[in-house]
Order: C-alpha cells, then structure tokens, then sequence
C-alpha cells in the first residue's frame, strides 16, 4: 500500500507530457494567432492605390480592308488573234407558237455575238437570262453591233421544252441546242472548251473569232465592259 503514491507521482508526469504533446499538433494554421506584419497587409487601405507597375490596356484594333478589284471578263484575251467559232451543226428547240430559230447559228457578218451556254437544270443559268437579254435590248437600241445567242446542253429534251414553255413572252422562248453525244463533243472541242461547266459564255468577234471565253455568271456590273467592248472594236 506504500508505493501507491509514489507510482501516481510517477504516473501523472508522464499523462500530462503525453496529453500536452497532443494538444500541440491538433491545432490548425487557421486557428494560429496571425503574425504582426500579416495583420497589418490585411488592414483595408483607404485612399487612392499606387499601381507599382504601368498596366497595359489592349486596344482591339481592325485591319484596313484592301479595296475591291474592278471585275474583268475579258482582260487581255482581246489582244489575242482568237480562234475561228465553231460552225458545225446545231440542232434548235422552240415553245409552241414559237418561230423557229435560223438553221445555222449566227456568227461574224459585222456584228459581236454572244454566245451563252446554259441548261434547264442550272439555276445561275436561269438566274442570268433576264439580265442577259435586258443586256441585248439595251445594246440594240444604243446602235452597238451586237447579237445574243443561247446554246442548250441540256441531256433531257423533256426538260428543256419544259423550260422554255414555262418562259414569259419576252423571255427565252426558242435556244439552240447541243444535243448530248457526238454533236456537243465536237462543237465544244471547235471552240476550245475542254469543260464546259455552265454557265459558259463566249464572245465572238465581227470576223467569226472568239475573243473572249470564260465560264462564269454574267452581273449587273458586267454591262458597261460588255458595251466598251462591242462599241471600241
């Protein structure tokens, strides 16, 4: 019963070192008192601030836009001795009550011709015929030496008689017509066109020589280089 005592002297020590030691680790950052110069940066600043570095401001900024080149058909293939039209035969479709359009298609005789290549199944052909024969009247009445002149590729007669009955009675009412096979092979080998994607156009000289070949659609815009161009030469 003596040593009782003096064990819990020894005991107690011991207990509270270990219950210290575990009451050090098990307090967070958080809970630590803030250091002196951390209190003092978290202090508000009231006045104006003084940026310790310039700041850059990035100004969005657009590029000129280069202006538009003027549009040319032609450019400098009228300086060019061209090659002869072809003058192989073609054959014709009309709408009924229409008259029938000359066997041979019209070339040279003094006049410019213009030859646009289409089918009832392009739409930026059908989209340019009213502005095309807009074009011719224009022309016409102006005293320019000028014909129009508008050469079918369509595979199916069905739809090109379609196309043409379905016209208003100042539209395109009677084409010539490459015929699919052999006679749109050889007219278009005639006139040097290895791929007649429509619409196609070409421009024949008053001598039967075309000057101008090109496959695109033909603008509003295009009228003054057209009327320059039948007029000058």
């Amino acid at each position: 019963m003596g040593r009782l005592p003096s064990m819990k002297a020894l005991l107690l020590p011991l207990s509270l070192a270990f219950l210290g030691s575990l009451g050090c680790d098990s307090v967070s950052e958080k809970d630590a008192p803030m250091a002196t110069n951390e209190r003092s940066q978290a202090i508000v600043q009231k006045g104006p601030v003084t940026l310790s570095s310039p700041v850059t401001i990035a100004v969005a900024t657009t590029k000129p836009v280069a202006p538009k080149k003027p549009r040319s058909l032609c450019g400098g293939k009228l300086d060019e001795a061209g090659r002869s039209a072809p003058k192989s035969h073609v054959s014709r479709a009309a709408a009924k009550g229409t008259p029938e359009l000359p066997e041979s298609l019209a070339i040279g005789g003094g006049k410019w011709t213009f030859i646009n290549l289409w089918a009832g199944w392009c739409a930026p052909c059908k989209e340019e015929i009213p502005r095309l024969l807009a074009f011719e009247k224009k022309l016409v009445s102006a005293g320019a030496p000028f014909r129009l002149s508008f050469v079918s590729n369509d595979d199916d007669e069905r739809q090109l008689n379609d196309f043409l009955e379905h016209q208003p009675p100042t539209g395109l009412r009677a084409s010539y017509w490459l015929t699919d096979g052999k006679e749109r092979q050889e007219w278009l080998s005639a006139a040097g066109i290895a791929d007649a994607g429509l619409p196609y156009q070409l421009l024949v000289d008053p001598k039967g020589k075309i000057r101008c070949a090109f496959q695109d659609t033909i603008e509003d815009g295009d009228y003054a280089e057209i009327l320059a161009i039948v007029s000058r030469h």
